[in-house]
């Protein structure tokens, strides 16, 4: 009889950190893309072509990683790719965890991710 009264408590215990485990490798796995993309940012040689990089970057990493995104945005901040400046690049991806059965999470969580990558020094101008 106690274990009647246990079992539905004990299952959305766990279903709750399910739901935490899969809240941490979403964080883990767009802050993996977000350094990614500033890496490859932080090598081009146009602002232009650094942003264009970057959102390229974090939109493949995503879908690579199995990053099911209802929606994601790239931010990118290139600080005009100065030799020993710094670019930073910050992912938003909403998402959805209607999967998860036996507790109701409505709509998605927006995970965020950032990175910030320097810009080598001795690198020649364009």
């Amino acid at each position: 009889m106690e274990l009647a009264l246990l079992a539905p408590a004990l299952l959305t215990f766990a279903m709750l950190m399910v739901f935490a485990g899969r809240v941490v490798d979403a964080r883990a796995t767009v802050g993996e893309v977000a350094h990614s993309a500033a890496r490859a940012a932080s090598l081009e040689r146009t602002p232009t072509a650094a942003s264009s990089t970057a959102t390229a970057i974090a939109a493949a990493g995503l879908q690579e990683q199995g990053m099911a995104c209802t929606d994601h945005t790239t931010t990118v901040d290139h600080g005009g790719l100065a030799a020993g400046g710094a670019v930073s690049v910050t992912v938003h991806c909403t998402v959805d965890f209607s999967d998860l059965y036996g507790v109701a999470f409505p709509g998605g969580q927006t995970i965020e991710g950032g990175a910030t990558v320097a810009v080598d020094t001795f690198r020649g101008q364009p």
